[in-house]
């Protein structure tokens, strides 16, 4: 059994193993080392939209008939939505996905939900 502080003493090399598996392993990435669109909606979004669909409420998919009945036709209404989300939904900040992410995912989605 380990004592109080002998935990301190394992995590630098622990520290190090997983800094060194990021750095080798970074997961979707696109050419300049950036997370793709996918990566995060997969992490933000696909829990409430798996395929596009909509777990909360089912009329509201992220198909493109279904956001343009919802005058949402361009990234930016998509983002829009992710700032100031309708109920059922969580809201994403500027701080939780910046800008630039959001415009990834945004664009994701309405060239894959078709």
């Amino acid at each position: 059994m380990l004592a109080r502080g002998d935990f301190m003493r394992f995590s630098p090399p622990l520290f190090l193993l997983a800094t060194f598996l990021i750095i080798l392993f970074p997961g979707c990435s696109d050419k300049l080392g950036s997370t793709s669109g996918e990566e995060l909606f997969s992490r933000h979004c696909a829990s409430c939209h798996p395929g596009g669909l909509n777990t909360i409420t089912p009329s509201k998919t992220l198909k493109t008939a279904d956001l343009q009945a919802g005058m949402i036709t361009s990234p930016e209404d998509i983002i829009q939505k992710m700032r100031t989300p309708g109920p059922g939904m969580p809201r994403f900040t500027k701080a939780m996905i910046p800008e630039k992410e959001a415009l990834q995912i945004a664009r994701y989605i309405l060239k894959t939900f078709r």
